[in-house]
Parts: structure tokens; C-alpha cells; sequence
């Protein structure tokens, strides 16, 4: 089967990905075992896996959907910001570690000056085109020209910036490409462009809300498995805050599986969205998520306090832990339910009130005994809880001979 020229540029450009990303992990190897303190080893594999599966996505996405601008702006975030990367390791070898071993290292150093800022700017537009590559609407067209005209004009100043390419770096050059007779107006032009940046990203969350409100069908799952995976991000957030006792590796990790949940969601939004119930995935998603964090500032706190109790004791830490440990397996079972049901009448309120509607009708049903009145109640109750058309009870009036 012929493929469409689509198909082999998001390929092609999923292929240019795989050769930077190798060839950065080569000169960061490189790079490391001449420096003295380098990037953890965590970090550095999780940057690696969160980039792949932006990259793969992206390509899976705009090789099928090529109109849909979503797949084309996965794709290159990644390879704008392994382009970064691969820039920024070069460089640092060329002027830091080994000086004059790398040719051409001005080049690349004034690569990582700006193409930061493209990978970023490419994911700020994911949220604001998911999923069909378009605004909610005419109105929000402004918001969009607006996000592209300050992103071309800050790539562009960070380029053109006059004075070293890297201050920390001893012996990095001056930017090739600056402009001294800019510098007074970039810095003047920075503070209002932080104000506008600003602006324009709480804007670009109004529109998430507003296109989630407007959201049927299809869209609506979609725009789900995003919430998913925000929700995920927000979790991790505030599990790392209330539990600090987490090793800085794991958190590395568990960071770049986070991260790593946006592509995911997205293709599976986009690509296979009608094979999974989502409601259940972000039901399950807010309430574990939450009884972790609950749990795990609680563990922290008793920790803590018991530590203070019984430090006259012998081996106090010990009876802290061990107590602590206890009271938190005591907890789970009711604050899990507790949690289940907040979530249930605050984001499910349908689903909660169906559910009260069916436990009534059961206590009811141990006690009726007259056929009328309980016809009655389960059409009411069928009538409540599905919402159907229409509703009829047929009802066996004799056995078979």
C-alpha cells in the first residue's frame, strides 16, 4: 500500500528523534565521567523515556491523523527539545569539560540559547488545540495568534540576546548572532512579556474549561483522558510535598511516569478512546490518589509525633514507626470509603444518587409484600436511575403446568 508524504515526514522526523536522542545520551555519557557532580543517573533516564513517548505518539498521531495539528506539536516538542539537549551537552564538553576537543562548538551553544522554548511552547498548544487541532471557537482565534506572536518574538530574543552564551560556563563566547543595540529594549520588554505570558496561559486554561462544558460524545472521553492524566500530575505534586522523605531517585522516576501518562492519554484519547470506560479510570485515579496523600502526610505526622512521645523510651524511634505503621493500616478501609464518597456526590452525583435510589428500593423490596404498590417502585426506581424512554414491569401470574 502507498503511504501518504504525511506518513514518512512524521516517521522521518520520529527517525531524526532516535539519532539525537542517542547521540545526546552518548556525549552526556561522555560528558559525566569527566565531571566532577553530574545529572543523576534518574534524571537522565527519565528525561529519555518522557521524551519517547511525547515522540512516538506524536508520530503514531500524525502519520493517521495528519490534519489534526495535536500530533505534529507531540512530535516536536520532543525533537526541539532533545535538539536543545544534544546542544547544551555538545557545548559544555567543548568549552568546560574538554576544551577544543569539539569543533564547531559555538554553534551548538547558541542552539541551546532558544530551542527550549519551542518544545515548551509546542506542549502550551497542545492544550489549547486537543483534541480536534482547533480552538473551542471563532472567539478564541485572538488567543491563539496571540500565543503564536509572543512565542515567535521570545524565541527570537532569547537568539539574538547580547553577551555570553552561558555565564556559568569559563569560556563560553559571546552570542554570535547578538545584538547590543537590542539589550535595553529585550530587558525592558521582559517584564511585560512575563505579564502577557502570563495572561495568555491562564486564558488558554479558560478555554480548556470552556470547551470541556461544551463537550459531547466523543470529545468529552477524549477530553477525559487529559483530565486523567492532569490529575496525575497534581497527585504527584502534592504526594512529593506531604511525604519529603522520598528518595530524590524515586521521585525522578516516579516524575518521568507522570509525565510520560500525557502522551499515553492523548493517543489512547485520540486513537482508542471507545475502548476503555474513562468515568471508572477517574473515579479510581481520585480516590487512591487522594488516600495516598492523605495517608502519607498522616504516616509523616504520626511519625513525627510519636518520635516527640516517646523519645524517653528506649528504642523510641522504632515504637514511633511500628505504631504509626499500625494506625495508618487502621485508617485505610474508613477513610477510603469516606473518600469514594465525597468523590462519588461531588464529580459523580448521578451515579451517587442512583446508587442511594437502588439501596432504598432494596430496603423497601425485604418489606413489601403487595405486587401493585411494588410495580410501582420499580418503575419508579428503573424510571429514576436509567432515565429510559419508557419503562414497563411484566409480571408471571402462574407457574407452568
Amino acid at each position: 500500500m502507498k503511504r501518504p508524504w504525511t506518513w514518512w515526514l512524521a516517521w522521518g522526523l520520529w527517525g531524526a528523534f532516535v539519532v539525537l536522542m542517542s547521540a545526546t545520551v552518548i556525549v552526556d555519557v561522555a560528558t559525566v565521567s569527566l565531571q566532577e557532580e553530574g545529572e543523576s543517573l534518574t534524571g537522565d533516564i527519565g528525561i529519555v523515556v518522557a521524551f519517547s513517548a511525547f515522540a512516538t505518539v506524536g508520530a503514531l498521531v500524525a502519520s493517521r491523523l495528519p490534519r489534526n495539528a495535536v500530533g505534529w506539536l507531540f512530535l516536536a516538542s520532543p525533537l526541539f527539545g532533545t535538539v536543545a539537549g544534544f546542544s547544551g551537552e555538545y557545548a559544555y564538553r567543548a568549552y568546560v569539560t574538554d576544551p577544543g576537543s569539539a569543533p564547531a562548538g559555538s554553534l551548538f551553544a547558541w542552539l541551546s540559547l532558544w530551542t527550549w522554548f519551542p518544545a515548551m511552547i509546542a506542549i502550551g498548544l497542545v492544550v489549547l488545540l486537543f483534541p480536534d487541532g482547533r480552538v473551542p471557537g471563532r472567539r478564541w482565534r485572538p488567543l491563539l495568534w496571540a500565543y503564536v506572536a509572543f512565542s515567535v518574538l521570545g524565541v527570537a530574543g532569547a537568539a539574538i540576546y547580547p553577551g555570553p552564551i552561558n555565564e556559568e560556563w569559563p569560556g563560553t563566547p559571546q552570542n554570535p548572532l547578538g545584538v547590543d543595540g537590542l539589550k535595553g529594549v529585550l530587558d525592558s520588554a521582559s517584564g511585560a512579556g512575563a505579564v502577557a505570558v502570563l495572561v495568555i496561559l491562564l486564558a488558554t486554561l479558560a478555554s480548556v474549561v470552556v470547551r470541556f462544558r461544551r463537550s459531547r460524545g466523543d470529545e468529552r472521553l477524549q477530553l477525559k483522558w487529559m483530565i486523567v492524566a492532569a490529575m496525575l500530575i497534581v497527585l504527584h505534586i502534592a504526594f512529593t510535598e506531604a511525604v519529603p522523605v522520598i528518595p530524590d531517585a524515586a521521585v525522578n522516576l516516579l516524575f518521568a511516569l507522570v509525565i510520560t501518562s500525557i502522551p499515553i492519554a492523548a493517543g489512547i484519547a485520540m486513537l482508542k478512546y471507545r475502548l476503555y470506560e474513562i468515568d471508572v479510570i477517574i473515579s479510581k485515579t481520585l480516590v487512591y490518589g487522594s488516600l495516598s496523600v492523605i495517608l502519607g502526610a498522616a504516616y509523616v505526622g504520626l511519625v513525627l509525633a510519636g518520635q516527640w512521645v516517646f523519645s524517653a523510651f528506649a528504642g523510641g524511634s522504632n515504637l514511633a514507626i511500628a505504631a504509626s505503621t499500625l494506625v495508618v493500616a487502621a485508617l485505610f478501609l474508613p477513610v477510603r470509603s469516606r473518600v469514594q464518597g465525597f468523590v462519588d456526590r461531588r464529580f459523580y452525583r448521578r451515579r451517587y444518587d442512583a446508587q442511594r435510589t437502588l439501596e432504598g428500593f432494596g430496603a423497601r423490596l425485604r418489606e413489601q409484600i403487595d405486587l401493585g404498590s411494588l410495580e410501582h417502585d420499580l418503575r419508579g426506581v428503573v424510571t429514576e436511575t436509567m432515565q429510559p424512554a419508557h419503562a414497563s414491569v411484566w409480571l408471571r401470574t402462574g407457574a407452568r403446568s
